[in-house]
């Protein structure tokens, strides 16, 4: 049975477990050999139908993930009604640098226009600004008008921020723009339990986290792992043992997103799915939260190394 929560002041009502869709637009992840290319736009389509029937009502996408709108634009005519749907606007050009004054303004509004066109829709539940920094709060006053003339316009619902590591979802938080921030969360990186969580609470900011497999490190593909990243490896497969021992039945992919699921403030996890098997699997988490001594066990497993904990430091797609 699926769980359906309130994304802070949003007023958003989500599923609990909600569909990333990067993986429909580009390929991503730790590869396995001899894997399969990401899905066709055929079997994109009846992954979000499937999705969609399980009672996911969530779905997240992104300008930058490839043709993963496009896939979505045709999933979701004549059921646009069932869904959530967020997306994102990338604020940096190509050389990382992020515009500015009336070159932000029109880069963003170009992006959301782009977007609708794409997911064949007049307006997105939650518009996101991917990867927020500091180049992009110090022009506030700018994100503040496009995010007030979008509303105006009947072009977004909610507005949101994409952050990674804790400083960054901290200064979000500061920065009062966004009614929901995605951040990262995993059995791994439990870092912004301390700090992120409780002021996005006390500010009804709601929470979406992404990342709880890690980039798929928690499951079998972190046998995968360079070796330079072999202290992550060695973790995963401690977290792996410890699900077959102590789980009940659960997999590692169903553990790591009950563990997400089982904190307080989050409003609702993001998994990726390549397959209808591997949607079901990931379905199968919502059947029953973790007993408390598993999850205290999970969380013993917690790293704070950044890079490890980053996927953007690893140099896998």
């Amino acid at each position: 049975m699926m769980e359906y929560r309130t994304l802070g002041r949003s007023g958003l009502r989500v599923s609990a477990l909600a569909l990333g869709t990067v993986e429909l637009g580009v390929e991503y992840g730790i590869a396995l050999p001899g894997e399969a290319a990401r899905p066709s736009e055929s079997e994109g389509v009846r992954l979000v139908h499937a999705a969609l029937d399980a009672g996911i009502t969530l779905i997240d996408t992104a300008r930058a993930y490839g043709v993963s709108e496009a896939v979505l634009g045709e999933a979701l005519r004549g059921r646009r009604d069932r869904v959530v749907l967020a997306t994102k606007v990338r604020t940096q050009g190509p050389d990382g640098a992020t515009p500015t004054g009336e070159a932000l303004r029109r880069a963003m509004r170009a992006s959301l226009e782009a977007s609708l066109q794409a997911l064949r829709t007049d307006y997105v539940d939650l518009w996101q600004i991917h990867n927020v920094d500091a180049a992009l709060l110090s022009q506030g006053e700018v994100v503040a008008q496009v995010f007030e003339e979008a509303r105006a316009a009947g072009m977004v619902r909610a507005v949101g921020g994409s952050t990674y590591g804790v400083e960054a979802p901290l200064a979000a938080l500061a920065s009062g723009l966004f009614d929901v921030l995605q951040v990262t969360y995993s059995v791994l990186d439990q870092r912004l339990e301390e700090r992120v969580f409780p002021a996005a609470a006390a500010q009804g900011v709601g929470v979406i986290v992404r990342s709880v497999l890690l980039k798929g490190a928690l499951t079998a593909r972190g046998d995968h792992l360079p070796e330079r990243l072999a202290p992550l490896r060695e973790r995963s497969r401690a977290f792996r043992e410890l699900v077959a021992a102590r789980g009940g039945g659960r997999t590692p992919v169903q553990a790591a997103i009950a563990f997400a699921l089982g904190h307080p403030q989050i409003g609702a996890a993001l998994v990726g799915v390549r397959s209808a098997d591997e949607l079901r699997e990931a379905l199968g988490a919502v059947r029953a939260p973790l007993d408390p001594a598993l999850r205290a066990a999970l969380a013993a497993l917690r790293l704070d190394d950044a890079e490890l904990l980053d996927p953007s430091t690893w140099g896998i797609p």
